[in-house]
């Protein structure tokens, strides 16, 4: 982008009325530095741990597709899959199980921008005002903003069909099962997640009375008996959020403050009866953003009751928790004169998508006691 001239009544220097100002207020630094230090009621303002980050440095060179192959197991005739055969006959037969395989492809449109300034305003602005104008950082002040806004945004998004994602977004696939190169197209949080030897679709989504459940002591309990019930894609258990959890809520209609009520009281919260709280201390923390309360990218998104736990305890070094950052063009800037126009070129660029490639790690609820429909 090319920068204005006019920025407001604090441009007049440049008119040739040179001036110092007693303070100089630097509202970009400020709100980026309140994005990450955000917390209410002891939350947490960033989800980038639970994501696991594949960089585009390997000792093949940089990525150009990044692919992830679930491996199932067996699938056989008796019970449990394993067959039976007697002394001196016949091995039964098996079946190999290969899961979802996930292809993730740069689409080479970087995240990136450029301000160029004449030298005749570079060289006017006082020496007082530049580091708070200082085009380089707010480029990159803007990119940072956006890696925070995106990684929530995966949370927006979980009642979003994948080919509705922006770009910049990702779901998991079955490519590779039947050569079918096309998604899932499975909403994040549902209650007919496909396994991959065609049994009963497996839900992980929190519906009680065939409603999305809001957030509450009980349905905390019961979305952790129901992640017991959760199983691998041949249909064996797999039972997930029998430890701690992270919880992730907007911070709205008292949610995060009714998280804190369930996970640091000794005694349960909203009853009448001196019950135990059992609950108590099962959080590993509470993670929260004004990004939860609407869609960066469509409008029309908002989810200010819903929330969800995840299961960090099964975690695999490869994919995490399910939730991954795939890096093809690292944060970068750069600063070059153009001699032609007189003038400095600032630009920054970069290339990060995120996405999930597993979502047994994660169980959630609109929280507004609205009709499940899938």
């Amino acid at each position: 982008m090319v920068e204005s001239y006019w920025q407001g009544s604090k441009d007049v220097f440049l008119a040739g009325v040179r001036a110092k100002f007693d303070a100089v207020e630097d509202q970009a630094a400020k709100s980026l530095k309140a994005l990450q230090d955000y917390s209410l009621v002891g939350s947490s303002g960033l989800v980038s741990g639970l994501f696991t980050k594949v960089s585009n440095i390997t000792t093949d060179g940089d990525r150009a597709v990044w692919r992830h192959i679930g491996v199932a197991g067996i699938n056989g005739n008796g019970p449990g899959g394993l067959g039976r055969r007697k002394a001196g006959g016949a091995y039964p037969q098996m079946n190999y199980i290969r899961g979802y395989e996930t292809a993730v492809y740069n689409p080479d449109d970087q995240p990136s921008g450029e301000i160029i300034v004449p030298d005749e305003r570079n060289g006017s602005e006082d020496a007082a005002y530049k580091f708070a104008i200082n085009r380089a950082e707010k480029l990159m002040q803007g990119i940072v903003r956006q890696n925070i806004a995106d990684l929530f945004e995966l949370w927006n998004l979980a009642w979003t069909l994948p080919t509705s994602y922006p770009d910049n977004f990702f779901a998991k696939g079955n490519q590779g099962l039947d050569q079918n190169l096309t998604a899932l197209n499975e909403y994040f949080i549902s209650t007919q997640h496909a396994i991959a030897n065609a049994a009963a679709t497996v839900s992980n989504a929190i519906v009680q009375s065939s409603v999305m459940a809001p957030f509450s002591d009980l349905a905390y309990y019961t979305a952790k008996e129901q992640g017991a019930t959760i199983v691998d894609d041949v249909n064996k258990q797999m039972p997930m959020f029998g430890g701690k959890t992270t919880a992730i809520v907007p911070p709205a209609n008292g949610l995060i403050r009714l998280a804190q009520e369930i996970n640091k009281s000794e005694w349960k919260t909203k009853v009448s009866d001196n019950d135990i709280n059992v609950m108590e201390g099962l959080l590993n923390d509470i993670k929260s953003s004004p990004f939860l309360l609407q869609s960066s990218y469509l409008a029309s998104t908002s989810y200010k009751n819903a929330w969800y736990l995840v299961d960090e305890t099964v975690r695999d070094p490869e994919v995490g928790t399910g939730l991954v950052q795939v890096v093809f063009t690292p944060l970068s800037s750069d600063v070059e004169r153009r001699q032609s126009i007189d003038s400095i070129a600032y630009k920054v660029k970069e290339m990060y998508m995120y996405g999930w490639v597993d979502w047994r790690n994660v169980i959630g609820s609109k929280g507004d006691s609205s009709a499940y429909t899938n």
